[in-house]
């Protein structure tokens, strides 16, 4: 009986180390972002930023607008609730557009409102003759403050 109370004791005690190790996520390595990404849709409203994959919805009827809005927040007042945080714009940064497959649309540069733009049709994005549900997976990468990122969006068409 004290030998099965020796080995439960030890048994736990190992149970404990091995849970209160403070493990790596093997196959997600997060960074946190260095800035907002914004995409703005057809009617000029841009995404509240905390949505993992905004989605862009788009006639298919004519080409597709992707507009999106860098921001950068500036939380020096973040403990001033007459301050608050700040949102800058982002100038002059290029970001590189691609359909997930690997295929590159093309770059974009940031205007001194932190805007850019660019129109493809659908066929561009590989979707020739899209109807209503039609799907394109994007991503959008650049370098800002030398921390590489990447944001995933969706563009779906509508009629």
């Amino acid at each position: 009986m004290n030998m099965k109370k020796t080995a439960y004791i030890l048994f736990l005690s190992a149970i404990t180390l091995l849970s209160g190790c403070e493990k790596k996520d093997p196959f997600v390595d997060r960074v946190v972002s260095p800035l907002l990404f914004l995409v703005i849709d057809d009617n000029g409203v841009p995404s509240n930023g905390t949505t993992t994959e905004p989605t862009i919805m788009s006639k298919v009827s004519k080409d597709v607008a992707l507009n999106i809005k860098l921001l950068e927040l500036d939380k020096t007042n973040i403990l001033d609730h007459t301050k608050g945080i700040d949102s800058i714009a982002v100038k002059s940064l290029k970001v590189t557009v691609s359909i997930r497959n690997g295929a590159k649309l093309g770059e974009l540069t940031t205007g001194n409102d932190g805007k850019a733009t660019m129109t493809k049709s659908w066929a561009d994005l590989g979707k020739a003759g899209a109807g209503a549900g039609t799907t394109v997976l994007l991503s959008w990468t650049g370098t800002y403050k030398d921390v590489t990122f990447t944001k995933y969006t969706r563009v779906q068409g509508s009629n």
